[in-house]
């Protein structure tokens, strides 16, 4: 559904958004499942993204005059779109960044202001090891500075620490974890996957394949160990195809969401090697994890604080600190593998989008 000027103040619900035409990262699917269920609901959807210049830039006027003019309205939007509109570029000037925190202070005071928080960027480049740019710990402050407005976020955690750091009082909190699809048959697709086939025990990441993720401590392993197969896959990974890889290792690509998923339930076992002892780790909940449950896969991670409080007591998750992954790995049977694949699939679908959405409160 595209926002027309004329109805611009006709109804009470909005969602602005932004969503490119690829989807194939965690951050981009959690925007096309929201815009989804905000289509189920009729509401008006403003999609600041576009590669049309012109038409990105007609937008931002549309949703600057929403947000200066309407009156108890449902704004629903999300953080990344909120950079989308107002980039760094722009906010890293002192006084536009005041105007743009006055209007969406007096958004919240005149509607019901709810921003989705998917990831916290100042954190997260801290322990991803990327350049760690001042303006997103002052841009997120403004944010979470917002009187009476109401955050969705995307981990207990994540909700907890932000919470507390800027006194939010519990009435303005809510938490919607990430889910995933439900699983499409690719099979007349993928027709020459050889290694779907082996009888070796199938481990599989799927997601960002960057450094600060343990991804070179995670072919290590494998490296060492013949009896198993390590399957890869995600963006960023293109490094992959300069390394010389052992057999065991398949570095299959990058793909868009369902197809990836479709691949992910071909294997057995989903991994999830985050570094425990890193803040953000411990804080988020990550894609990867309903990607696997909803493939039919059982899981092993990191100890990470997050994932330990949602599934605890759960059989479909091993956790287990990374310096014994490879004792773990190297040693578990096809018979555990099977009594995990049981539990995991139990529990699937509460994890799918769609249960996610409709158990959590996003007006």
């Amino acid at each position: 559904m595209s926002f027309k000027a004329k109805d611009q103040f006709h109804s009470k619900r909005y969602h602005i958004y932004h969503l490119t035409d690829s989807v194939n990262e965690g951050g981009m699917a959690r925007n096309r499942a929201f815009h989804e269920k905000f289509l189920s609901l009729n509401a008006i959807q403003i999609n600041v993204y576009s590669k049309n210049i012109a038409k990105r830039f007609w937008m931002a006027i549309h949703t600057l005059l929403l947000l200066i003019f309407a009156r108890n309205k449902n704004l629903f939007i999300h953080q990344g779109s909120l950079l989308v509109l107002f980039p760094i570029f722009f906010m890293k000037i002192p006084f536009l960044r005041k105007l743009v925190f006055s209007l969406l202070n007096r958004a919240a005071k005149r509607n019901k202001l709810i921003l989705e928080v998917n990831d916290l960027p100042y954190e997260q480049s801290i322990d991803l090891e990327l350049e760690v740019h001042e303006i997103y710990k002052i841009i997120q402050d403004g944010f979470y500075s917002i009187k009476e407005c109401h955050y969705v976020f995307a981990s207990n955690e994540m909700a907890a620490y932000i919470s507390s750091k800027y006194s939010i009082k519990e009435l303005y909190i809510n938490v919607i974890i990430n889910g995933a699809p439900q699983l499409c048959d690719y099979s007349s697709i993928f027709t020459n996957e050889q290694w779907v086939n082996s009888e070796k025990t199938k481990f599989v990441y799927a997601g960002s394949l960057n450094k600060g993720r343990q991804i070179e401590d995670l072919l290590n392993i494998f490296s060492k160990d013949q009896h198993n197969l390590l399957i890869v896959l995600g963006n960023e990974g293109e490094w992959l195809n300069a390394v010389e890889l052992p057999e065991n290792i398949i570095y299959l690509g990058n793909f868009q969401e369902k197809e990836a998923h479709y691949l992910v339930s071909k294997c057995d076992i989903g991994i999830i090697p985050y570094n425990e002892d890193r803040f953000y780790y411990n804080l988020c909940f990550p894609t990867k994890v309903s990607f696997y449950l909803t493939a039919g896969l059982p899981i092993l991670s990191t100890p990470l604080k997050e994932l330990q409080q949602v599934f605890k007591n759960e059989a479909a998750l091993l956790f287990v600190s990374f310096d014994k992954w490879s004792t773990v790995i190297e040693n578990i049977s096809k018979n555990e593998v099977m009594i995990m694949k049981e539990s995991a699939k139990i529990i699937k679908e509460s994890y799918s989008w769609k249960f996610l959405l409709n158990k959590g409160k996003i007006d």
